[in-house]
């Protein structure tokens, strides 16, 4: 990018990065929603997993519908494994809101079966994840990792209001733990030992209409002397949209309002437009090219991609590595179709999902 143009973003959200502030709040109003998000890749590049818990399923398509339901509230959990480029695991179950229990005091969320919880030890703190969840044929994923945090709480939360939060908890982890795929009779069909870095957040919003955010981009790559996390709203209608890019090292984040361009748009399978080069540039020298090259998983609204990034400072040394992208655009689900074959691949009341 020859010239810096920063605009104003397509949504009002205030940033932090608190443990104290990553528990449920118990958000009022029919569109208020809470996701806790764990993701991590393994050391090689090739490895990547990413794990969802909801109190309100955002890309449900009971979420979507044009008339609410009476049942206002969806939770679910997510989970996908995927290895070069593949997905080898992958499910999202939908939960009545009765299997839903927080702990508005600190970072306890359970699911059903599916857990997360801060434990605090001798060798430091970390999220203990637990996931159990239906996949197809009727067979179980169960998913038990350790999300071990190496910089983590380095923003309070402000007063400011904002149409939502997004809590960059824990920028960096030693992830290692182990995935399981369960046959229909109990037997363990396939063990994946997984050993990474990681990445823990918590997006939380009262007043953000969900079904008519345009698009959002966000990612997260870790260097062998940083961190970084950028985003981006409203990318797909207003191509000058600007984004976000948080700098983490020694023990700081470090915020910039950046401008981005995104170019050389593909469909992918499912006919989502993703742009196969990012840029982002700050006004304080900080530079980002993000080129999503693998699938992780895919579908109508969003799509998670292993992508290479390239990160350049003042100090004129390029920094390279394998980061996590994710594209949503959930205007897609207005489509009935699209909901209709989104859902079945969606477990729900005790059923697994058709695929």
């Amino acid at each position: 990018m020859s010239e810096l143009q920063v605009t104003q973003p397509a949504v009002d959200v205030s940033y932090c990065s608190s443990l104290n502030d990553d528990v449920w709040h118990d958000l009022a109003g029919p569109n208020a929603f809470e996701s806790w998000h764990f993701d991590a890749v393994s050391d090689d590049g090739r490895e990547a997993i990413v794990i969802a818990f909801y109190d309100n399923f955002v890309l449900s398509p009971r979420f979507h519908r044009p008339n609410l339901p009476v049942q206002r509230r969806f939770p679910a959990v997510s989970l996908v494994y995927s290895l070069d480029g593949k997905t080898v695991l992958s499910s999202v179950n939908e939960f009545a809101p009765s299997d839903f229990n927080a702990d508005a005091h600190k970072a306890n969320i359970c699911i059903s079966g599916s857990t997360f919880s801060v434990e605090r030890a001798e060798y430091g703190t970390g999220y203990m994840v637990t996931v159990e969840i239906k996949t197809v044929r009727g067979r179980r994923i169960r998913a038990e990792l350790e999300w071990l945090t190496i910089e983590a709480d380095l923003m309070p939360r402000t007063d400011e209001k904002a149409a939502a939060i997004w809590n960059i908890v824990v920028p960096r982890s030693d992830v290692s733990g182990k995935i399981m795929l369960i046959g229909r009779r109990g037997k363990v069909r396939k063990t994946v030992q997984f050993r990474g870095s990681g990445y823990h957040d918590h997006v939380s919003s009262e007043n953000v209409h969900y079904r008519d955010l345009g698009s959002r981009m966000w990612g997260r790559a870790h260097f062998v002397d940083s961190t970084v996390v950028f985003d981006r709203h409203g990318g797909v209608q207003d191509r000058l949209a600007g984004g976000n890019v948080f700098l983490i090292r020694d023990g700081e984040i470090h915020e910039s309002k950046a401008a981005c361009v995104a170019s050389e748009h593909r469909r992918d399978r499912w006919g989502l437009n993703v742009p196969r080069r990012i840029e982002f540039a700050t006004g304080d020298d900080i530079r980002l090219t993000i080129l999503p090259v693998r699938n992780v998983r895919s579908g109508f609204s969003e799509v998670k991609m292993l992508s290479e990034v390239t990160l350049e400072l003042i100090d004129a040394k390029p920094r390279k590595t394998i980061g996590l992208t994710e594209f949503v655009d959930p205007r897609r689900m207005r489509n009935p179709l699209f909901r209709w074959i989104s859902d079945l691949r969606i477990g729900r009341a005790g059923r697994s999902p058709m695929f």
